[in-house]
């Protein structure tokens, strides 16, 4: 899956990804919990995952958002240095 994101786009993504429940699928027996269906319109995305692909999804989508704070958070710090000098 591919997917390209504004930045508004892909927090309310993650926020999606983030609610939903693993840990009650985990310990649901049924068969319909063995899989999550991920739709976002707006982004053209609709997939049917396994609980595995949707934990790697989350940590995937997680990792992202650490990468782009921590972006942020350098790009703030080198630019008040900049001004300092």
């Amino acid at each position: 899956m591919e997917a390209s994101f504004r930045i508004q786009d892909f927090l309310n993504f993650r926020r999606f990804i983030n609610k939903i429940d693993i840990q009650s699928k985990i310990f649901d027996l049924s068969d319909d919990s063995d899989y999550e269906f991920i739709e976002a319109p707006q982004l053209n995305i609709y997939q049917k995952l396994t609980l595995c692909e949707l934990i790697q999804l989350r940590e995937l989508v997680n990792g992202t958002h650490f990468a782009i704070e921590l972006n942020s958070l350098l790009h703030e710090l080198l630019y008040q240095e900049s001004e300092l000098v």
